[in-house]
């Protein structure tokens, strides 16, 4: 199992390809969360309410991971 979500993954792969520039890093993260938003919404059904907990974990999701491997 691996360890990034899919936003991590989104995340990283605009970064990869956006301009070396803090404006243009911003923006592809920025893009690239909105498209999570969106995959999110069609493709898998979660309702608008779930997803600032959804982002949240997704946040910490290796912390959680970690934690659950130190037991």
């Amino acid at each position: 199992m691996t360890d990034k979500t899919k936003l991590l993954k989104m995340v990283e792969s605009a970064l990869e390809t956006a301009p070396p520039n803090e404006e243009a890093e911003a923006q592809a993260v920025i893009d690239a969360t909105a498209d999570w938003f969106e995959w999110l919404l069609q493709d898998i059904g979660i309702q608008p309410s779930s997803i600032p907990t959804l982002l949240r974990w997704q946040a910490h999701q290796h912390e959680y991971l970690r934690d659950s491997y130190d037991d």
